[in-house]
């Protein structure tokens, strides 16, 4: 069992980041809260101290740009609330309960100077590690007071981009997305262990952008505990930065994110008024159909499918059936706003012959089909009924059955079923939670079948966390002897910002590797914005695409 302690602040300011965090730890076995690290100091309370943000103010930038930029958060936090998804008042209960210590480190510029004295206090618990929920850049031997010393989150990819607020640099200067790095910390100035490292998409708003790399890092902690209880566990040095280190936005970056924040929902309005009165569709998607194989393919001779008005197509899965092609495909609906299940006869470059397949009280999508001792089965993607569905053909193409279930109560994406050369069979879903991203983490299981009686969790689960390549994005596919999930890119706040092909090289158990070889963005035809999905067999392959405007 791990022992751990937290520096903590107030109980009643803690973030829903910081409470899911304490709730997973109460909640595993494996793991123990053992002890909490208090700021006892009178004269500064913590750091974020009205007297240590004046200090910085004065020393950073003007008042008019920290006032402005403060006051448009208080904008954007009334409009978009935060949730809280766990029983807070329960935490701070069973919190009271927790041994408890408060130390009085030095305060040194930016730095919190531990003595010796506070070292040994926290070194009696025998801790293993200690979570960084407060205090300022630390110093001082408590950085040795735990086994594993003390892990923090730093909200930026060291290499590419380093500074505060965590997220608003990202929007500023057009980052693709926001690092997340996990680091041990160390005595030497910027000289901290990078224990693990992701990437989250990023939103217009500040704020929710924050919010969301915060809700993020949660799972990237957890992962890391369950690696260092495994005996994975080797923290390195980060490589070389040499981009200037961003502070608190300026007036001229604030005016400069405020004017773009209120152009977005300016824009989203104007789109409205198009969409009821002009019937002009945002953000549609529609398939290409090529022969061959994608890998090796030229793309930009494709052309796209033909939509009927008021829908987009997506996530398409090709089928065949008693010689014909089809492909099975999410058929979004704009007037009603919710996708069902559709499948066409695939005639050369287009769909012939639609019909639906399934169309039920909520929103349908990925449907992902196969075949398992001779049945045919189909997987949509059924995330709002909260659980994993599958459903048996009782006549192809539109007649099924539900099957089987499994995950009930989860947030479950893009199922995807996997049969390797052992004759294992595998499971390939993402998983999100209220507050954490829908495109960020991949998980495996072994399972007996379709029935899904017996499933078994990879050790590593969630074995990829990272919103540029976990997401599922098509079939599994088999080229030159070697086999290759697609996945989507999500990036630059797009959804399905582009298409990342994978090599699998190791999949077991207690492993689970891959290789991006191909990373397919949307300039292959005019007007894309996004491209997220692939199914290749043999001869023939689809693959979608987002228009800005249709």
């Amino acid at each position: 069992m791990l022992k751990i302690g937290i520096l903590i602040r107030d109980f009643e300011s803690l973030r829903n980041y910081e409470l899911r965090i304490i709730n997973n730890i109460i909640d595993d076995e494996n793991l123990k809260l053992s002890l909490l690290i208090k700021d006892g100091r009178k004269n500064v309370k913590n750091s974020h101290s009205k007297k240590n943000i004046l200090l910085k103010i004065l020393s950073s930038i003007s008042l008019i740009g920290k006032a402005l930029f403060d006051f448009q958060c208080k904008i954007e936090n009334r409009l978009y609330p935060e949730k809280v998804t766990v029983n807070k008042e329960e935490i701070i209960n069973h919190l009271h309960k927790i041994p408890c210590v408060n130390l009085n480190p030095k305060r040194t510029g930016f730095f919190d100077v531990f003595s010796i004295k506070d070292s040994e206090m926290i070194r009696e618990h025998n801790l293993d590690i200690i979570l960084q929920h407060e205090f300022n850049n630390i110093r001082g031997n408590i950085l040795e007071s735990s086994k594993y010393g003390i892990w923090s989150f730093h909200y930026e990819d060291k290499p590419i981009n380093s500074g505060v607020p965590a997220g608003f640099w990202e929007i500023i200067l057009k980052k693709p997305s926001v690092g997340i790095t996990l680091q041990k910390l160390t005595s030497e100035r910027d000289g901290e262990l990078i224990i693990d490292k992701t990437n989250s998409n990023k939103t217009r708003s500040f704020v929710l952008t924050n919010r969301k790399i915060l809700e993020d890092s949660v799972s990237l902690l957890f992962k890391n505990l369950k690696k260092l209880k495994n005996g994975d566990y080797s923290p390195a040095k980060s490589k070389t930065y040499n981009n200037p280190i961003f502070k608190s936005p300026d007036l001229n970056n604030t005016v400069k994110y405020i004017f773009g924040f209120y152009f977005e929902i300016l824009m989203r309005q104007i789109r409205k008024i198009e969409k009821k009165i002009f019937n002009v569709r945002y953000s549609c998607w529609t398939l290409f159909i090529g022969k061959g194989v994608f890998i090796e393919s030229t793309l930009f001779g494709l052309k796209p499918v033909n939509l009927p008005k008021n829908e987009f197509w997506a996530d398409p899965f090709l089928f065949e059936y008693k010689y014909n092609h089809y492909v099975f495909f999410e058929n979004y609906s704009y007037l009603s706003g919710k996708g069902k299940i559709s499948c066409g006869r695939i005639e050369k470059d287009t769909v012939v012959e639609i019909c639906d397949v399934l169309d039920l009280d909520y929103h349908l999508s990925y449907p992902f089909i196969c075949k398992e001792n001779g049945e045919i089965y189909l997987i949509p993607d059924t995330h709002e009924n909260k659980r994993l569905e599958v459903y048996k053909c009782i006549e192809f193409p539109n007649n099924w059955e539900l099957f089987s279930t499994a995950f009930e109560g989860e947030i479950v994406f893009d199922a995807h079923f996997y049969q390797d050369n052992k004759n294992q069979k595998w499971l390939f879903i993402n998983k999100s939670s209220e507050t954490t991203s829908f495109d960020n983490e991949l998980y495996v299981y072994r399972v007996d079948s379709l029935k899904l009686e017996k499933i078994e969790e990879h050790k590593q689960n969630p074995v990829i966390i990272n919103s540029k390549s976990a997401r599922n994005g098509g079939s599994i596919f088999k080229f030159e002897n070697e086999f290759f999930r697609p996945s989507q890119y999500n990036a630059d706040g797009i959804y399905g910002r582009g298409l990342n092909i994978n090599k699998i090289t190791k999949l077991s158990l207690e492993e689970y590797e891959e290789e991006n070889i191909l990373r397919v963005m949307p300039n292959f035809h005019k007007g894309l914005i996004g491209t997220h999905h692939l199914h290749q067999t043999e001869d023939l392959f689809v693959i979608d695409a987002c228009f800005r405007k249709k």
